[in-house]
């Protein structure tokens, strides 16, 4: 309180699986831990690292622009830098996450929490976008070849479910809803890529398959 950042504090173990956005300190932090496998691994190909690790960056990243982050500026100090019509837009925008992640229902009658998750929610839909466009700028983004009978997009795409199969009790399934600003694994998965056409593409999802939604509807915030 009234002393300067620090800006050489870190909020998390070196061992600890994690990644966080400090908007104090504008800056984002990948301890060593979240730097291996499922998330990054040296000797896989391109798709397996941006559907990983490369989503968890462009979610972080993200995160400088979601509800939150939305009110700090360049230096880590709360104020509004948006004009009125550009932020009226993005809370118009951030209003359809909340709405959309509404419906979704996790346990019985139980659905996510889209006030309270908006945020995460916000940053994974970014992530994953932002993630696919640096991966379309690699070698292996602009070929066709298939691996394990994957094409790249696909591999991609499974690379970003991968890294968050989670498996939990529904008593704590329960507790998680009521508590944690992130959406259930589950729908940090099937949320952002129900508003990423590409992986429609990918996977020749079709109107009646579960995970569609119509191009109209997609959320693109950024």
């Amino acid at each position: 309180m009234n002393k300067p950042v620090d800006k050489t504090e870190w909020f998390t173990t070196p061992s600890t699986v994690t990644a966080y956005n400090n908007p104090s300190a504008n800056e984002i932090v990948f301890p060593a831990a979240i730097l291996q496998p499922p998330y990054f691994d040296n000797n896989a190909d391109d798709a397996l690292n941006y559907g990983g690790i490369g989503m968890v960056i462009g979610h972080e990243m993200t995160h400088t622009f979601d509800d939150q982050g939305a009110q700090f500026d360049k230096y880590g100090n709360v104020k509004n830098w948006w004009t009125k019509d550009d932020y009226k837009k993005f809370k118009a925008k951030t209003q359809q996450v909340i709405d959309l992640y509404n419906t979704f229902v996790v346990l019985d009658t139980v659905h996510v929490k889209g006030a309270m998750t908006i945020g995460e929610n916000t940053a994974d839909i970014g992530g994953v976008s932002i993630a696919y466009d640096a991966f379309k700028m690699t070698k292996e983004g602009h070929d066709t070849t298939k691996i394990d009978g994957f094409t790249p997009d696909q591999r991609f795409f499974i690379s970003v479910a991968r890294i968050w199969r989670v498996k939990m009790r529904n008593q704590f399934l329960r507790l998680w809803i009521n508590n944690n600003p992130h959406s259930p694994p589950l729908w940090r998965v099937n949320g952002p890529l129900m508003n990423t056409n590409a992986f429609y593409k990918a996977f020749n999802v079709q109107p009646g398959d579960s995970m569609y939604l119509p191009e109209k509807d997609r959320i693109h915030i950024w």
